[in-house]
């Protein structure tokens, strides 16, 4: 009779680490096994994954490249101030539903609702000037408040982006998804009035004005505003001579109007090149993406965020400091705010740089300016979520739960448990070797990177 005891795994003390740091249990990827025991593989998830399946061994049948020895291992650089990114824990403050569903959705089965995920982006903005005075209100209603307040101005923009006719009762904005009674008393009184009185009150505010006026400081959220205020500081030069500034503080006001400025589409692509040369000189072969409102298609950026990663799954790692070394040794990086530590770039998970640079030439301006740099095992989710916008990710996180299963910047996973706002059990996380499998597991069809700029 065969031994039905449970085998011993054996692995690195590394995975123990790796999880701490990452406040949640990593997956045992081969990696981290020393010894694993031979078992038989447990069904998949009930939905198909056969074209999923299929792309996964293409993948594995490719020849995977280690470094070589004179390739770069890591390298000094000056270490500023940490600041994660954007954490798991983040997402779960952008999550709707916080329970595990009790009769979650099958394969083929999409919940009812009007998921923002499911719908292109570019229908909705064919429909924009038919209510635009509505829209432009909300707009500027949503960019006085921070980005959690300003989230249900947000969602209302788009849904009123979808009205295929004019909304001209009270009776209508309420029937209207994701519009409860008292922001549609609000839409009642623009289309009514044709004013919005808090928003005139928050434009003519002294509070708000220099509360908006510091909140574009970079490195300053709505509490360091706040108690900037309550100091007593009114202008940016009270912040310059009164105020106790941080290093990155320091920063966002030296270039505050430049960092104000929209970026030219042409010119972010000049930086990208300027990123993917220094790069690829480094480790050939770099996968080298610009993400966010570019990748949407937008004419202008307000920064630039570039994604990186390598096929391999390891010629990534040890890339970013050599890299932000040779960036700033051309004189492109003019000022840096936040860079992983060299434990964060040997660990293998996502790491970054954010900071300034700056092109040659006359007439140039200083631009913000993130470089992320992830294993290939997790860059289809990466690159899901560093396109954006917020709201296509935040909508494709929720559908995710109503399959219990969790979506972030890292993977995707099946058989999440939730219970009072935290995940019981993190699940089992899914092959994602492509942003369309990504939408196959959630039911959805595919929308390029210009159908999610919502």
């Amino acid at each position: 009779k065969n031994d039905e005891r449970p085998k011993p795994i054996i692995i690195q003390t590394k995975w123990l680490s790796d999880s701490l740091k990452e406040r949640h249990l990593l997956p045992l990827t081969k990696d981290y096994i020393i010894r694993a025991p031979l078992i038989r593989k447990k069904a998949m998830p009930s939905f198909s994954q056969e074209p999923i399946i299929e792309e996964k061994k293409r993948f594995q049948n490719k020849s995977k490249r280690r470094l070589s020895d004179d390739q770069p291992q890591g390298g000094s650089a000056t270490q500023v101030k940490q600041r994660r990114y954007s954490s798991d824990e983040d997402d779960d403050i952008m999550e709707d539903y916080n329970d595990t569903v009790k009769n979650p959705y099958k394969h083929g089965e999409l919940p009812k609702g009007n998921w923002m995920c499911s719908m292109s982006s570019q229908t909705a903005k064919k429909n924009t000037e038919i209510n635009k005075d509505i829209i432009e209100k909300l707009q500027a209603m949503a960019d006085l408040y921070d980005k959690w307040r300003a989230y249900s101005y947000q969602k209302a923009i788009t849904t009123i982006r979808r009205c295929t006719k004019r909304i001209d009762s009270y009776e209508e904005i309420i029937k209207l998804p994701g519009i409860g009674e008292s922001l549609a008393k609000k839409i009642w009184e623009i289309i009514d009035t044709g004013s919005f009185e808090k928003l005139e009150d928050f434009q003519s505010s002294e509070y708000m004005t220099v509360i908006n006026l510091f909140g574009n400081v970079w490195g300053c959220g709505p509490n360091i505003a706040k108690n900037w205020y309550d100091q007593g500081f009114r202008t940016l030069d009270d912040l310059r001579t009164k105020a106790k500034l941080s290093h990155n503080q320091e920063v966002g006001l030296k270039y505050y109007d430049e960092f104000l400025e929209r970026i030219p589409r042409d010119e972010v692509t000049e930086i990208e090149a300027v990123v993917k040369e220094h790069a690829l000189a480094l480790v050939p072969g770099l996968i080298v993406q610009t993400c966010g409102s570019y990748r949407r298609g937008k004419v202008t950026c307000g920064d630039v965020d570039i994604l990186i990663t390598h096929t391999d799954g390891i010629s990534h790692q040890g890339l970013l400091i050599p890299l932000v070394d040779s960036l700033r040794k051309s004189g492109f990086l003019t000022d840096d705010l936040v860079l992983s530590d060299k434990y964060e770039e040997d660990s293998g998970s996502h790491v970054k740089y954010f900071g300034v640079c700056l092109l040659p030439g006359e007439n140039r301006k200083h631009r913000r300016l993130d470089i992320i740099v992830v294993p290939h095992s997790e860059y289809a989710c990466a690159l899901l979520y560093f396109t954006g916008s917020a709201l296509f990710n935040r909508s494709m996180r929720n559908l995710a739960h109503q399959y219990n299963m969790y979506l972030s910047q890292h993977r995707l996973n099946t058989g999440v448990i939730r219970k009072n706002n935290s995940k019981i059990n993190m699940g089992t996380p899914l092959y994602t070797p492509t942003e369309e499998s990504i939408f196959k597991y959630l039911n959805l069809p595919y929308r390029s990177p210009e159908e999610r700029d919502h």
